[in-house]
């Protein structure tokens, strides 16, 4: 006998901060598919900090605001917003995953999706190898709808490879100016003075080692004003410029990309909210709860 698939009213797809913001606030049987080992991936490892622009004046939720809390106690960023100090986050997700006891399936490939008259039918593959469930509605926060693996897809038209830089700065530098080199690059703030990031556009069609090399030319060819900076680590890939969701791909399926939102927290924030606003009339402490 083949024992009953296991049944999920959502399935989230991505380990993404939209994603983890979705999937604590659905209070109801949920599933994480990540197929990297690491969450919030698209903004860690494609070394992206938020903006300072990007945290004004927004209203929190009692649990969106423990997250800001947590964040500024570990000085991983400042108590006004502004960038975060991305090596120190992934660990903060990942208590987070565990404290609210999430189930996340991490190096897990979403395989095929088929609709049925009640949701739908996931294949998923990973280190125990195949396995299906079944789910009332999916949730895709990756920026390459991951949830569609056999769609050809090509999200964005222009990609961004982010290099860390180092060096000393004065006492008296501020770190909330972003300095554009030219319409290609930006020069943009890190949490702490002795941080940089350089951002470097490159069209939608360039493979990576192409990117690096672009990269590396054009820091050869840097101004003078950056002479004491040096490049101390490039992303391990590509951010991308992704549209704002959400976006219905089909009934019960929709396209949220954490990757559209300016700010790591931001993005957390836009998951959560959009999981409340999809629950019924039953409000707590203002906000929706249930499905």
């Amino acid at each position: 006998m083949t024992a009953e698939a296991a049944h999920y009213q959502l399935l989230v797809c991505g380990a993404t901060f939209a994603g983890l913001g979705a999937a604590i606030a659905a209070k109801l049987p949920v599933i994480v598919v990540e197929r990297s080992a690491g969450v919030g991936q698209e903004f860690i490892e494609t070394f992206n900090p938020g903006s300072f622009e990007a945290m004004k004046d927004l209203p929190f939720s009692p649990l969106e605001q423990s997250l800001h809390t947590e964040l500024i106690e570990r000085s991983l960023m400042e108590p006004g917003g502004g960038p975060v100090h991305l090596p120190g986050v992934h660990s903060v997700l990942c208590k987070r995953i565990q404290d609210t006891g999430l189930k996340v399936l991490f190096l897990t490939e979403i395989i095929e999706v088929k609709a049925t008259g009640e949701g739908f039918e996931v294949t998923l593959y990973n280190v125990s190898g195949f396995q299906t469930i079944r789910v009332d509605r999916i949730l895709d926060t990756t920026s390459r709808r991951f949830s569609q693996p056999d769609q050809s897809y090509a999200p964005v038209n222009r990609k961004i490879i982010r290099a860390h830089l180092s060096g000393g700065v004065s006492g008296n530098e501020t770190t909330s100016n972003v300095q554009p080199l030219d319409e290609q690059a930006q020069i943009l703030p890190g949490r702490f003075p002795s941080e940089r990031i350089l951002a470097l556009t490159v069209d939608a069609g360039t493979d990576w080692p192409a990117a690096r090399h672009s990269l590396q030319e054009y820091w050869r060819a840097r101004p003078a004003s950056l002479a004491l900076w040096t490049i101390a680590a490039v992303a391990s890939t590509f951010g991308l410029q992704v549209p704002q969701g959400p976006i219905e791909l089909a009934a019960q399926w929709i396209w949220l990309p954490s990757e559209s939102s300016p700010h790591p927290l931001q993005a957390f924030r836009q998951g959560y909210r959009f999981l409340q606003l999809q629950s019924e009339e039953d409000v707590n402490d203002g906000y929706r709860k249930t499905i």
